[in-house]
């Protein structure tokens, strides 16, 4: 203890002060009561404590959040990897029962837009919203609005955006919910008549595993599309000229909806040839795109996949001899 402390009368307060044997300090008496302490109580944080505590945290949190974000990332993918699988699996179980694939449409005059992606419902366990489902009845329109409109989760990759409200109602647009999935129909226009994928409008099918000469492991049955086509726009209505994105939806059998090619540039973000990127596969996930493989096998096509193989890919007995695939 230092013994030079002195604690003296404490004037006009009525308490006196004595040394405290145990440290450096005094201790209070009151003298109408007990003992106070007057040991020096620790000040707060100086400014320059308090900005080195949030300089640490935002360090950590620069430092984390990649870690976090990568994560997320590689989740998304493996619930789009999981959803693919499911698609692929129900194809096969449709197969087995009717010995050929769902067609991609019925979009002749006449027909109904009747996509593969309804026809298979049943076979991963949408069945109560397959029933309700009336397949002599247009796809568009109001006629089966109840059943197009709902939102399928195996039909949804976590990892795509919706740049815009999917219905946009108020644009015009007719109540259908968005998917992330197209059926492969080959390498040239959904629009025109020829379609040498595995999965064929009705007038081009039916096909089936018989007419995969190229190899299942080797051909493309479903892949992805997206909202993402930066300069596709609405072309009439109340958001003409408006961005668009896209318009995939799983209801509908159309090119550019549930159904797509290799016919554009692979995975573009915009129109460049025309309209050929509004119906080529194309995703959100960075690098490439998912497909499930006729095989029921799912594989991620890069960025920077050859233009040739991925036309071979897109073809179901087109002859050619894929390897590093």
């Amino acid at each position: 203890m230092n013994s030079s402390i002195k604690c003296d009368l404490q004037s006009g307060t009525g308490t006196w002060a004595r040394p405290d044997l145990r440290s450096d300090s005094c201790w209070q008496v009151d003298l109408a009561g007990g003992p106070l302490d007057l040991r020096a109580r620790r000040p707060a944080f100086t400014v320059v404590e308090l900005l080195v505590v949030i300089a640490i945290v935002g360090i950590l949190v620069a430092l984390l959040l990649p870690a976090v974000q990568a994560a997320r990332a590689a989740a998304r993918r493996t619930q789009c990897r999981n959803n693919l699988k499911q698609i692929g699996l129900a194809t096969h179980n449709y197969h087995d029962t009717f010995r050929t694939f769902p067609m991609a449409t019925h979009w002749a005059p006449g027909g109904t837009l009747y996509s593969a992606l309804t026809a298979i419902l049943p076979y991963h366990e949408q069945g109560s919203l397959y029933v309700q489902y009336d397949a002599n009845a247009p796809s568009y329109g109001v006629f089966n609005e109840d059943v197009i409109s709902q939102r399928v989760p195996v039909y949804l990759c976590p990892a795509m955006v919706l740049r815009r409200q999917v219905p946009a109602l108020t644009c015009g647009e007719q109540n259908r919910a968005a998917g992330s999935y197209a059926v492969c129909t080959g390498t040239q226009s959904g629009f025109g008549s020829v379609h040498n994928g595995a999965i064929v409008p009705h007038y081009a099918g039916p096909t089936g595993f018989r007419n995969i000469s190229d190899g299942t492991s080797n051909t493309f049955l479903v892949g992805e599309l997206n909202y993402g086509l930066e300069n596709f726009t609405w072309s009439s209505g109340p958001c003409q000229g408006q961005p668009k994105y896209g318009t995939a939806v799983w209801g509908i059998g159309h090119p550019g909806m549930s159904m797509a090619t290799t016919l554009g540039v692979f995975n573009s973000d915009r129109l460049v040839n025309g309209f050929d990127e509004y119906q080529t596969f194309r995703s959100d996930h960075a690098g490439g795109v998912f497909f499930v493989m006729a095989d029921g096998a799912v594989r991620f096509v890069s960025d920077f996949v050859d233009d040739g193989l991925l036309d071979a890919l897109a073809t179901r007995a087109s002859g050619e001899v894929i390897s590093g695939f």
